[in-house]
């Protein structure tokens, strides 16, 4: 985004100058300015274009869950956030590179959600519609931006190459079935990204911004399914990597099936621990509640993500006294 410049025409020393060192008066708290982050002294936050994970919620570790547990109680393997971490890159809008991959478990072929017109649908049909919304709204706001599409099952696989045509990728977004899953492979989805991308490198991460950064979005459907994972060393660089981001919209059976309600909890727990940075954004959505969930939910994921905020300073109204509408979709 780019400011108007104005000539300074006051003489060195003058009184104009010195107006300019007292302190301004702070903004008022708004929602676009959650606890006055804007006005914080220069001393203790990023300089201007950068974002320091140090000013987030989520840099700290008592946020992010130091291990996981499957249902039956083994141990689900994850990396452990570290207690410090600093992320600073350019605010800016590169092209992006999104690679939205769509769970087809027969979970999300139940017809639990409560539809617009009160009819019951199902996950799959709204999550479709929701993706198709997506793609043709990002390539609106960026033309350069690239999308692929990835169905995951039993395993991963690759049903469309990186376009900015958003009709190629709607082409292959319907007319899929569910199968019965026994397991996530969580590796062979990594694995799969890592054979597809290449991701970019800079000279200087905080002043350099980078040529595109690569996006994960992952739209789950499967309760407390323990995935087949173990951190292999190009896994932790590509989580690392300062272009690279891992979304997940997960979709579960919330408080209706009460024996699953526990290990749900734990699934989204193992998401979350996979953020090592603090920058992914995480969104869990009930079968029993509304459909337009879902599409708010993927809405807010059309920020780019060198420019949106920490998740838990993420907000989506403009007073802060305004409470964001339950019943409205935001796409």
């Amino acid at each position: 985004m780019e400011r108007g410049c104005v000539m300074d025409t006051s003489e060195p020393g003058s009184a104009a100058e010195e107006e300019e060192e007292k302190a301004t008066e702070p903004r008022p708290r708004t929602r676009s300015n959650p606890e006055g982050a804007e006005d914080r002294a220069l001393s203790t936050q990023a300089s201007v274009g950068n974002r320091s994970e140090g000013e987030g919620e989520a840099a700290s570790a008592d946020d992010s869950p130091q291990g996981t547990a499957a249902p039956d109680g083994t141990a689900w393997p994850g990396p452990t956030p570290p207690t410090e971490v600093q992320v600073k890159t350019p605010r800016v809008n590169c092209p992006e590179k999104v690679i939205i991959c769509l769970d087809l478990a027969e979970e999300m072929a139940l017809p639990k959600l409560e539809s617009f017109n009160g009819s019951k649908t199902n996950a799959l049909n709204i999550s479709q519609k929701m993706i198709e919304m997506f793609v043709r709204t990002k390539h609106k706001i960026d033309k350069c931006h690239e999308f692929a599409l990835v169905v995951v099952n039993n395993d991963a696989t690759w049903l469309s190459g990186f376009t900015s045509d958003p009709r190629e990728v709607c082409s292959c977004l319907y007319d899929l079935e569910t199968v019965v899953c026994k397991s996530f492979n969580l590796e062979g989805l990594f694995n799969l990204i890592q054979q597809k991308i290449e991701l970019p490198v800079t000279e200087n991460v905080q002043t350099i911004p980078p040529p595109y950064v690569v996006r994960t979005i992952l739209v789950f459907g499967r309760p407390g399914c323990q995935p087949q994972f173990s951190m292999s060393e190009h896994m932790k660089k590509m989580l690392q990597c300062p272009y690279f981001f891992f979304d997940v919209v997960y979709i579960h059976n919330g408080v209706e099936e009460k024996d699953d309600e526990t290990s749900w909890k734990e699934m989204y727990a193992f998401f979350s621990s996979l953020d090592t940075k603090g920058t992914n954004y995480k969104y869990e959505v009930s079968l029993t509640g509304p459909a337009v969930e879902l599409h708010n939910c993927m809405a807010k994921l059309l920020a780019h993500p060198l420019q949106r905020p920490f998740q838990t300073h993420a907000a989506y109204s403009l007073l802060e006294e305004d409470e964001p509408p339950e019943i409205e979709a935001t796409v």
